[in-house]
């Protein structure tokens, strides 16, 4: 593809700049798509979707459309990146797009759209059929994702979770039973099973919670209580450099996509213990490169990281490793590149 072909008008979110630390997978993932555009000299500009990043909600989508409205002047093709707002900001692309001549893509950052969709009723469900089927280009996280939307838009395709391997690890790795768990300390990441497990480990197990408290049940003070090691938020910079102090990253979730701390976790060739969710599925081989637990399940998340010893781990390190190549971002942002 030649670089002067496609002009793209980017549309995503980018860091929070009040609060840095607090950077979830869309962010990542956009922030990780400019860097290779960059890279490839592709021609773009950039409108920022987080509403972090303006005076209030109303002022935010307000300002979103105008820049919409005249930044997709000399551009070629408008790609909304998103992983909730993609219904309002959707249709207003689809909108604009059809007033003015531009192709669109949307990539939907996550797991959940199958279900949404299916959930949606009435003027819920015709709209998002309207953005879906209407869309030039539809990029999906996870392989399921892509079978199920086909049926709606035969112009779809995988773009998974990636990033680049910044960090060369020491292979082979070894084993100190040392596990941590690194992402926003909410309920529904598995923490309550992480904290109770801890209680079922022996001294021999370190096991360390980094990420921003993000739910009003848990604080400083609580895990103080509990017996729990939590270290902090981490900028997005200090992640793999903290991670590569580690054997095993734990990821016991109720929901997820593809967990981008998954796919960081390869590049160090560090297993995983997560959930049996299906987009997780797709990407972890059980006994191979983690282990999969059933959702809210301590005994499974205690057994699992006792499961790890000398014998076993060295394979599973290196499996891990391996498996990081799928995921390199590079290769799947240019073929990202010929489908737009």
């Amino acid at each position: 593809m030649k670089k002067d072909m496609t002009r793209l008008l980017l549309m995503g979110p980018l860091l929070n700049k009040k609060s840095p630390e607090i950077a979830g997978g869309a962010i990542v993932l956009f922030a990780e798509l400019l860097k290779e555009l960059q890279k490839s000299g592709i021609d773009y500009s950039v409108i920022d979707t987080n509403k972090k990043n303006y005076v209030n909600l109303l002022i935010a989508y307000l300002s979103i459309l105008m820049q919409l409205l005249f930044k997709q002047k000399g551009r070629t093709h408008i790609a909304l990146h998103s992983s909730r707002d993609y219904l309002f900001l959707g249709l207003a692309t689809l909108f604009i797009a059809r007033i003015f001549n531009k192709k669109v893509s949307l990539r939907k950052f996550g797991g959940e759209a199958a279900r949404s969709y299916e959930e949606s009723r009435g003027i819920k469900r015709y709209l998002l059929d309207t953005i879906f089927s209407r869309t030039d280009t539809l990029f999906f996280e996870t392989k399921y994702l892509v079978e199920y939307f086909s049926k709606i838009n035969t112009n779809t395709f995988w773009f998974p979770n990636v990033r680049e391997r910044l960090l060369q690890p020491d292979m082979p790795r070894g084993f100190q039973k040392r596990f941590v768990f690194i992402s926003h300390v909410i309920r529904e990441k598995g923490i309550d099973e992480i904290v109770e497990a801890c209680k079922r480990l022996d001294e021999s197990y370190t096991v360390d919670i980094f990420g921003p408290i993000m739910d009003n049940e848990y604080s400083e003070t609580y895990f103080e209580a509990q017996g729990v090691s939590y270290k902090g938020a981490l900028e997005s910079t200090d992640v793999l450099k903290r991670l590569n102090e580690y054997d095993v990253v734990l990821l016991p979730s109720y929901k997820e996509g593809y967990p981008g701390i998954v796919i960081e976790a390869y590049s160090l060739g560090l297993p995983v213990i997560t959930t049996l969710l299906p987009a997780i599925k797709e990407i972890v081989e059980p006994y191979s490169t983690g282990l999969l637990i059933k959702p809210e399940s301590i005994d499974e998340l205690v057994d699992a990281v006792k499961y790890f010893d000398d014998s076993n781990y060295s394979d599973m390190s290196l499996n891990a490793y391996l498996r990081f190549d799928d995921f390199e971002s590079t290769l799947q942002t240019q073929k990202y590149l010929e489908r737009v």
